[in-house]
């Protein structure tokens, strides 16, 4: 049997197709949310031309996501698109589901980049993607 893991998904790669596209093995599982942490578009990423997701800690704040069952393999992947360690870095955050549920999951972020704009299709991607995990219309308006 294969190690899998939860992994939270904030940005693109909350868009089901390109999901299944990198990482076959992923299933998604729920929305959810990451507690004391903003999104913003920061960096400049030249196969998106132009700024890219990312979460930073933010006090009272919270970013949703969706929560993605991954393996090892799913994981070199990401690790792969996402530049990891050179771009992006990983770390374990704790998000919920709105029952109150707490999950141990994976997670990339970014620091020290300049704010910027995200490219409009890069844009319509992340909106596509909250639309496939169901997002809170109010967040999907005001944040992304």
């Amino acid at each position: 049997m294969t190690e899998t893991m939860h992994y939270f998904a904030y940005g693109s790669n909350m868009n089901h197709e390109q999901m299944i596209r990198r990482c076959p093995n992923s299933v998604f599982i729920k929305r959810l949310y990451l507690e004391n942490h903003k999104l913003i578009y920061d960096g400049y990423a030249t196969q998106r031309d132009g700024a890219v997701a990312n979460i930073e800690e933010f006090s009272g704040s919270l970013v949703w996501g969706a929560l993605f069952k991954i393996d090892k393999n799913d994981l070199k992947t990401l690790d792969t698109y996402e530049d990891y360690p050179n771009s992006y870095l990983k770390k374990i955050v704790e998000a919920k589901d709105e029952e109150n549920n707490k999950y141990q999951t994976i997670t990339y972020y970014r620091t020290n980049q300049k704010k910027g704009e995200p490219h409009r299709d890069y844009r319509n991607c992340i909106l596509q993607g909250a639309q496939d995990c169901s997002l809170p219309g109010d967040y999907i308006k005001t944040n992304l």
